[in-house]
């Protein structure tokens, strides 16, 4: 696929990337735009903007002028960071401690978007989750399943990389885990308990959550549902893992 941009509401634009396994297999990648409620911007994950997509971008924020902040929120996704950094020069440069020490010549802000400090700068806009039970990083760097989640209030949106992704069915498709769970739980026997604990935390945020914009996605995201809808579809994915939890 090439990349495009989706008008989610008109404060959240969801730009959708490529990105091949073994430069064969598309399992797509994202960023982000948001307007916050002063009128700037910020930026959720990188990818490189080109054509109409960089157009649009621009034209929204003023030249790029307008973006205060580029937020990188998965330790894995690093290819596009340079190439985001250099299209807003200008915009705060936040990222996980992984980020920071894959790219350490590039002027990061001292808070990582994992911590408290991060979340604080954007309280009045934007909530910040980090998935609990399990490791943002771990030895083995082919689990990728933590990743700090987004959640854009004004436009009722969650964005979400690896940790949930959203797959269409026959029957309307639905939401799941990041096969790597079991991998990533962290290595202490109330792992599995601490995790579910977050994870019905994480559903009953999402109550109010009306969009998703998920990483991997197979076809569209979840866009303009009831609300509730989206909060049932996080215990129904937690349900079906309680397999790797009680394992």
């Amino acid at each position: 696929m090439t990349h495009h941009i989706e008008d989610v509401t008109d404060t959240f634009w969801n730009i959708r990337g490529s990105y091949r396994i073994l430069g064969v297999l598309d399992v797509q990648t994202q960023c982000s735009l948001v307007r916050l409620g002063s009128g700037g911007f910020v930026m959720l994950d990188s990818y490189t903007l080109d054509g109409d997509v960089r157009d649009r971008v621009l034209a929204h924020t003023d030249g790029g002028r307008a973006v205060e902040a580029v937020i990188n929120l998965h330790p894995f996704h690093t290819v596009h960071v340079e190439a985001m950094h250099a299209m807003f020069p200008g915009a705060k440069l936040y990222g996980t401690a992984r980020h920071h020490q894959r790219f350490a010549a590039l002027p990061w802000e001292p808070e990582r978007s994992e911590d408290p400090g991060c979340a604080e700068h954007f309280a009045a806009d934007l909530d910040f989750m980090v998935p609990e039970g399990v490791q943002l990083v771990t030895d083995d760097e082919n689990v990728h399943f933590s990743s700090v989640l987004a959640f854009h209030r004004a436009s009722h949106t969650l964005h979400v990389d690896d940790t949930l992704s959203w797959f269409p069915l026959p029957w309307g498709g639905r939401l799941h885990w990041h096969p790597t769970l079991g991998k990533a739980l962290e290595p202490h026997p109330d792992a599995p308990t601490t995790f579910r604990r977050w994870a019905e935390t994480l559903a009953q945020r999402c109550e109010s959550v009306r969009n998703v914009c998920t990483a991997h996605a197979r076809g569209s995201d979840l866009r303009g549902e009831a609300p509730g809808a989206i909060a049932k579809r996080v215990r129904d994915a937690t349900g079906r893992i309680e397999h790797k939890l009680r394992g």
